[in-house]
């Protein structure tokens, strides 16, 4: 659609007024002109409904960075701090030799590949540098190529891109200071960061890869670098962000480029940034057989690996395949999760319950926050599990074991107040703990649903689990989403990933980033990232999760069309505007519900079933939460004064229904009360189970990286322009949706 139709965000307040809102047709126009739906990367590709192409998913990446590169750190201090020396001595290097003659100076940037190997390969005696400029990895759908990758010689090495075995990746481009800019000795050159398009494209680029590399090994940190016409800089990578070295002429001084590749070459894989709590499994035949079949792994060859559990080392492990992720973004929450095995060891001091025995069990690797303040301390997930269970909260999983990944925490945020940092805002990084959380239950998501009164019951039995936390243990989740939500084999709901949980007493956010699951939150955490969250916030939420799964896995009459799921769908996944760093959104959320069309007029379940009708009733308090109360009483023979006390009258009734309506988002007792109702009185189908194949787009992505993302001097060559200013974290929260699941960042 076009930009100049573009509707424009509430400037105030998300309440929409009769004024703002005549009829449905102005939602039909909200929802099909709005700007299309952009959102933080990292936590929410799982339930974008929008396509995405690959140029604005490196929008995203660019923008979702800003504010936490760490630069220009002095390339000495880097090299002391992060590539330790190694016993071996690297070999002198004549004072007038130059290794980097034959790499050329200006041309193409593939004429520079193949003589930069030759000049740095005497310096990585165990590692080997491969041109993979032409040879992509396919990493989360998208494929991905860095122009030089380096691997293990001791392993097979490849001939391509790939992210699951290269220990570092250089990128080349052609002009210096595109992507940053160090201080000069008198005066400020610039922005650290450039706002310029070419600038920007670049930094998105090198974070798309960054988080390729992370979401396809297990690593807690890993390197990189940029080498330009005549410099060089070195980045290390983290879920904080990216420190950056200040430029240095590789040309001028061959040693400093020699003596990084030198250390980084004879650095064990811990320091490299490798998770030393995940190897290969090493199980007997029958064992892996076995962990294959309870985990429904059908390739004998898949390769299976041994998790550590913190506080149950020497006690067993948990063996499964590698773990997985959707998340394209570095920075966040940065979790994934699978079901795996737990095998006891013969040690294994836990002699009854569920992690005595061979059991399939539940695994979630994510980055915890740490608040910045010594003064807060941040509950760890099991922790607040703990809390849970002692005030007999219902409907959440048992038996949870947690605990953070020594040496996991991230080290980008040590380095805000250095006396070289030249960024251009205020640092917007917060510390990461890696993180592991197990528990002996493992379900299918809520919208792998037998029947429509399967998926409302799970929703119920989420409630109470709610309901009884912020009542009894005074927590409140914060993050209730379709992927937070599950099913048992017995149909039973449980409410799952506390992570964000908070205590009702702390009122304030921990944090810059708001939190939740993008298409998931309340329209007025999407519109104002500095809202405190409410219980009212994650009661939409669930309205939201019911009311997505119904549009996404429902099976609709044949009027309802594909480009409707889509228009429909496209309300969850919506961004009206952009402030600052933040995202903002949730204009049509707030316009259905002000218009009381929630969430559709056009559809219609194939098999009727009683779930519309619970949908309405559950919207009804979000219409006096986003809209303004007023009546049109009059009559054409009335006198004006008479009209007046007639609306005065009405006026007055439906302030206080309206007012009424608002007090009962102040507990969970009417979404209770409606929901129980709807199962013990509805008439409800057992033949309405999900549907996965459904028309519609649902995240069809532009999978190949372009030939024309590349900049020659200072025009994008080929490229389309960004038309407008593009609207993280997380996740996770993505989780941006990253960034991702969820913002849970």
């Amino acid at each position: 659609m076009s930009k100049t139709h573009q509707v424009e965000p509430p400037r105030q307040s998300t309440r929409t007024t009769a004024s703002n809102v005549q009829n449905a047709s102005q939602l039909e126009f909200a929802s099909n002109s709005s700007t299309p739906a952009k959102k933080k990367f990292g936590s929410n590709l799982a339930y974008t409904s929008t396509p995405q192409d690959y140029e604005s998913a490196r929008d995203h990446l660019s923008k979702e960075m800003e504010g936490r590169w760490v630069g220009a750190m002095p390339i000495e201090e880097f090299l002391n701090t992060f590539v330790p020396t190694s016993d071996v001595p690297l070999p002198e290097i004549p004072e007038n030799f130059n290794p980097f003659q034959n790499v050329p100076e200006s041309g193409q940037d593939s004429s520079r590949y193949g003589p930069f190997i030759d000049a740095i390969e005497p310096w990585m005696p165990h590692l080997e540098a491969v041109n993979t400029s032409n040879r992509e990895d396919t990493v989360n759908g998208v494929k991905l190529k860095t122009d030089i990758s380096i691997y293990n010689r001791d392993q097979s090495v490849p001939n391509r891109t790939d992210f699951s075995q290269m220990e570092l990746w250089i990128e080349f481009k052609s002009n210096n200071g595109i992507a940053f800019r160090d201080i000069t000795e008198d005066l400020h050159a610039g922005p650290f960061t450039p706002a310029t398009q070419q600038g920007k494209f670049i930094r998105g680029q090198l974070a798309h890869y960054a988080g390729a590399m992370h979401s396809m090994q297990f690593r807690n940190f890993s390197f990189s670098m940029l080498v330009e016409t005549q410099s060089a800089r070195f980045l290390r990578w983290d879920p904080s962000g990216a420190i950056v070295t200040a430029a240095f002429n590789y040309r001028a001084k061959p040693k400093l480029m020699a003596e990084f590749l030198w250390r980084f070459d004879h650095l064990s894989a811990q320091d490299r940034g490798h998770d030393p709590t995940v190897r290969p499994a090493d199980l007997p035949n029958d064992v892996a057989a076995r962990v294959r079949e309870t985990l429904g792994i059908k390739r004998n060859d898949t390769a299976l690996y041994r998790y550590e559990l913190p506080g149950m080392v020497g006690s067993g492990y948990a063996y499964g395949p590698k773990l997985t992720t959707q998340n394209r973004s570095l920075v966040s929450r940065c979790t994934r999760n699978q079901p795996v095995v737990w095998i006891p060891t013969s040690d294994n001091v836990v002699k009854e319950g569920p992690w005595s025995q061979e059991r399939k069990i539940y695994m979630k690797d994510t980055w915890r926050f740490l608040s910045n303040s010594p003064n807060i301390v941040v509950m760890p997930e099991h922790k607040i599990y703990e809390q849970l269970y002692s005030h007999k909260v219902p409907n959440i999983p048992e038996h949870v074991i947690g605990g953070d990944i020594d040496g996991g925490k991230t080290r980008t945020q040590e380095f805000v107040n250095a006396m070289w940092l030249c960024v251009d805002s205020e640092p917007r990084i917060s510390p990461y703990q890696h993180y592991r959380l197990f528990h002996p239950v493992v379900g299918r998501p809520l919208y792998e649903f037998d029947c429509t009164r399967q998926l409302v019951t799970g929703v119920f039995h989420a409630l109470e689990a709610h309901s009884h936390a912020f009542q009894d243990a005074k927590i409140l989740h914060r993050d209730i989403s379709a992927g937070n939500v599950i099913l048992t084999d017995e149909g039973r709901g449980l409410l799952i990933d506390w992570e964000l949980a908070k205590e009702v007493s702390d009122i304030g956010s921990r944090r810059p980033d708001r939190t939740g699951t993008w298409q998931f939150m309340s329209a007025k955490l999407l519109e104002d990232p500095h809202k405190y969250h409410e219980l009212s916030d994650d009661l939409e939420s669930f309205l939201h999760v019911l009311a997505w799964i119904t549009l996404r896995y429902v099976p609709a009459i044949d009027t309802y069309l594909a480009s409707d799921r889509d228009n429909d769908l496209a309300m969850f996944d919506e961004v009206c505007a952009n402030q600052g760093h933040f995202e903002s959104g949730g204009r049509i959320k707030a316009l259905a519900f002000a218009a009381a069309i929630y969430p559709s007029r056009k559809f219609r379940p194939k098999i009727p079933t009683p779930l519309l009708k619970l949908l309405r009733r559950l919207r009804v308090p979000f219409k006096s939460l986003y809209g303004e109360p007023t009546s049109d009483t009059s009559d054409d023979d009335e006198t004006e004064s008479d009209i007046e006390e007639k609306l005065d009258d009405a006026l007055s009734v439906i302030r206080e229904v309206s007012a009424k309506r608002l007090k009962s988002l102040e507990t969970s007792a009417l979404f209770l009360k409606h929901t129980s109702r709807a199962l013990e009185k509805g008439i409800w189908p057992t033949d309405d189970k999900t549907d996965k194949n459904l028309p519609g787009n649902f995240a069809k992505t532009n999978k190949t990286e372009p030939k024309t993302t590349r900049y020659r001097s200072s025009h994008l060559v080929g490229s389309k322009r960004e038309a407008s200013p593009t609207p993280e974290q997380g996740t996770k929260r993505l989780r941006t949706p990253a960034t991702s699941e969820m913002m849970r960042e």
